[in-house]
């Protein structure tokens, strides 16, 4: 008998869609401003789920929390910035 999904298992196969929206983007269009705009945005998207859900730092202590967030803000938002300049 199948075991039914979890929470785990839905953030598993939200992350193989974003990687694969990813590469979709990538193989259809040419290098563009939105395209890197939109891979920086499911880059944020995907770090801050692995974060949360898989190295189980929701329940850590906050600071740690925050600092791993802000990395993650931090870096796709200046290739954001930089693909605007």
């Amino acid at each position: 008998m199948m075991k039914s999904f979890g929470k785990m298992e839905y953030c598993w196969w939200a992350l193989i869609g974003i990687t694969l929206f990813n590469t979709f983007l990538g193989e259809k269009f040419n290098s563009s401003a939105l395209v890197s705009i939109l891979v920086a945005l499911t880059v944020m998207c995907k770090g801050l789920m692995i974060i949360d859900h898989f190295m189980e730092l929701r329940h850590a202590h906050r600071y740690l929390r925050l600092l791993m967030r802000a990395y993650l803000i931090f870096f796709p938002s200046l290739i954001m910035v930089t693909t605007l300049l």
